[in-house]
């Protein structure tokens, strides 16, 4: 076939994708049919997802993607498609400042929807910024005075973006006396206060709680005293009827710490590690120890 061939056979190709490729969605066309009898969900979403965000159309389109996020006619999937749409829009500030006020409004109505993705949705968005409304309203469903309108562990990570450290009695109260994965992120979200060493310290050296937990509070406990941890670690290679994967843990901690390793490593512990090696059956723990090694030697 020569060139001329090929290039007829291009250009008639194109034709045919252009003639079969849907027509662009207008910011009109979407609301339309968004108001029109037997709309269906999956139509506005593909057609959601087809609106541009250029110059030309920025304004009406963010005008409709709010309208129909506030739409508790439309269905949920279809809402959660715009508040995406939005989301992107948002950051082009520029544009979208004259929108960021009606914008949050609609996000702190939506953190009390009927629909709990609705809900988390806009709490997500609302606590990337330290949202106060929404803040209080996780704070007040976790403490059991207000409604939870997300499931408790959602609460707690979400809650945890806030950097200034409001909630962390909360997370305090819940790393001892909730359970499951409550637990496990209130304890996550406690990962830099210093006043929850010695929580820490104890549920890592309890044998009774979950190897997942004391895990996490070893990891908490390293990261904010070497010193209390360092305790904590000896025993923990040291025990023979302890977890090998903490043991593994603690190794590798103590073999990456250097606050740690001084108050840990002496040439007894270093042979007794070698010995550890020779004996256990976890290939988690001989790793770590080989490691160990490499960097103090084999006692």
């Amino acid at each position: 076939m020569d060139i001329e061939a090929l290039r007829q056979q291009y250009l008639q190709q194109l034709q045919t994708e252009e003639a079969a490729a849907p027509p662009p969605v207008t910011p009109e066309a979407v609301a339309q049919y968004v108001a029109s009898d037997g709309r269906d969900d999956v139509k506005i979403c593909q057609m959601i997802a087809s609106l541009p965000l250029d110059r030309e159309t920025f304004e009406t389109s963010v005008r409709a993607l709010l309208d129909i996020a506030a739409d508790k006619s439309v269905g949920a999937v279809a809402r959660l498609a715009a508040l995406r749409q939005l989301g992107s829009a948002e950051f082009r500030a520029a544009r979208f400042g004259p929108f960021h006020a009606e914008y949050i409004d609609l996000l702190r109505t939506l953190a009390t929807d009927e629909d709990v993705e609705v809900r988390t949705a806009a709490l997500e968005r609302l606590t990337l910024t330290a949202d106060p409304h929404a803040l209080k309203l996780l704070s007040d469903g976790l403490q059991k005075v207000g409604d939870a309108l997300v499931p408790a562990a959602k609460a707690v990570q979400l809650l945890a973006r806030d950097d200034h450290g409001s909630a962390l009695p909360i997370f305090r109260t819940l790393a001892t006396e909730a359970k499951g994965q409550v637990r496990e992120e209130a304890l996550r979200a406690l990962a830099t206060d210093v006043k929850s060493a010695p929580l820490f310290e104890r549920l890592a050296a309890n044998k009774d709680e979950k190897t997942a937990l004391r895990h996490i509070a070893a990891v908490n406990l390293k990261n904010i005293s070497p010193p209390r941890f360092a305790k904590v670690a000896r025993k923990l290679v040291l025990d023979e009827n302890e977890d090998d994967k903490l043991r593994a843990a603690a190794v590798s901690a103590i073999t990456h710490t250097p606050a740690v390793a001084e108050k840990v490593v002496t040439r007894r512990f270093a042979t007794a590690v070698k010995k550890l090696r020779a004996t256990t059956r976890s290939g988690a723990l001989k790793s770590s120890i080989g490691r160990f090694s490499k960097v103090f030697g084999e006692g």
